[in-house]
């Protein structure tokens, strides 16, 4: 018996690329989709998949602000996040949910299998840049790892926006909030973290690695 994927993505051209490659398999088969949070909970609320790939930066509900819940609605679900990003911040952030697995979007067409066989068999999947990272992050001062935890996860997702050099109405739109409560995330960061300017917050998700000095 196939093992069900529900895929969770708002670009159409990455669904439709992890749905190619999956109906290659016997073993696995896509029983829906979405293309932000609200929906992907809703629909796998009632389906309830073995496997969901999910994206985490999104309109609406984030990919890390509906793990919780759909774990709860989902019990037996096991989550694969897929990136865009660069290994950061979330990958912690998502494992510490319960997902089993993170990997980036550019290197999904080679590991996505691999990914995959890994989860079903009871393991945890981290591709290398993940692997990593989290390496790194062990060996981090413990007062950073202090500071970082600060953030909540929407405040996490502004940051690497306004890291990423997007302005407020910008951040807004992704986020589906108003450029005014973009701001007052950006002020209580500032005060939650002692810093001053936009360019301190920039400097910090450097830092880090929240983005990737590569992805500005």
């Amino acid at each position: 018996m196939a093992y069900s994927i529900f895929i969770v993505d708002d670009h159409d051209i990455i669904r439709e690329g992890l749905k190619t490659i999956l109906r290659r398999q016997p073993d696995y088969e896509v029983i829906g989709e979405a293309k932000d949070g609200e929906e992907a909970l809703e629909k796998v609320s009632s389906l309830k998949p073995d496997i969901l790939l999910l994206d985490i930066t999104m309109p609406k509900k984030t990919g890390l602000e509906i793990i919780e819940q759909v774990l709860k609605k989902s019990p037996s679900t096991k989550i694969l996040i897929i990136s865009v990003h660069k290994a950061n911040a979330y990958v912690l952030k998502a494992l510490q949910s319960g997902v089993k697995g993170y990997l980036s979007k550019e290197n999904a067409a080679d590991d996505l299998l691999q990914a995959l066989r890994k989860i079903v068999s009871g393991q945890v999947y981290l591709d290398a840049q993940a692997s990593d990272y989290l390496l790194k992050k062990v060996s981090k001062p413990q007062e950073e790892m202090a500071a970082q935890s600060l953030l909540t996860d929407r405040e996490t997702d502004v940051l690497r926006l306004v890291a990423e050099g997007k302005a407020a109405k910008e951040i807004a739109a992704l986020l589906s909030l108003s450029p005014r409560t973009v701001e007052n995330y950006k002020n209580n960061m500032l005060r939650k973290l002692g810093l001053h300017r936009t360019s301190d917050l920039i400097k910090y998700a450097i830092k880090n690695k929240i983005i990737d000095i590569d992805e500005i």
